[in-house]
């Protein structure tokens, strides 16, 4: 039992360490030049963005959990690469305020997911199920992207 809640804690851990990492990119500069784009009008108020994205890291971390306990480390290689996306885009989008190359980072990281959500779907299907909203939100996230590159 223990080791059960060492592995949870761990990934979702690991999950919240990337949120983390990522809101570091959210300095009062960056906020106060995000302010200033023309923004979608989907675009949610800011504080939904941390209610959402810690709903989507819980279910990222729990995911991933539930094939760490079926699988080897290779099953969870796609989950490291699109952290590792999710967490550039943060920093690519808002500390360097690149959003084009943001974009491009966004194009990856939902191809990333893709490939998650396929190896998942062969270990435990439900993790891959656990995915469906990130995935949907990283669709809303393109859009609303898409959106700052064209109009700004």
């Amino acid at each position: 039992m223990m080791k059960f809640f060492r592995s949870l804690l761990f990934w979702e851990g690991l999950s919240f360490t990337v949120a983390f990492l990522g809101s570091r990119a959210m300095d009062e500069n960056s906020m106060l030049w995000y302010s200033s784009l023309a923004r979608s009008s989907l675009t949610p108020p800011n504080i939904a963005f941390p209610i959402v994205w810690s709903f989507l890291y819980a279910l990222m971390g729990y995911s991933a959990f539930r094939v760490a306990r079926k699988a080897d480390f290779r099953a969870l290689l796609p989950y490291m690469v699109q952290l590792l996306l999710n967490l550039a885009w943060s920093w690519v989008f808002f500390h360097y305020k690149q959003p084009s190359c943001a974009l491009a980072v966004l194009f990856l990281l939902i191809c990333s997911l893709l490939w998650t959500a396929a190896e998942f779907t062969r270990h435990d299907r439900p993790a891959a199920v656990l995915l469906i909203p990130y995935f949907l939100w990283g669709f809303f996230a393109f859009w609303l992207n898409f959106y700052v590159v064209i109009h700004n």
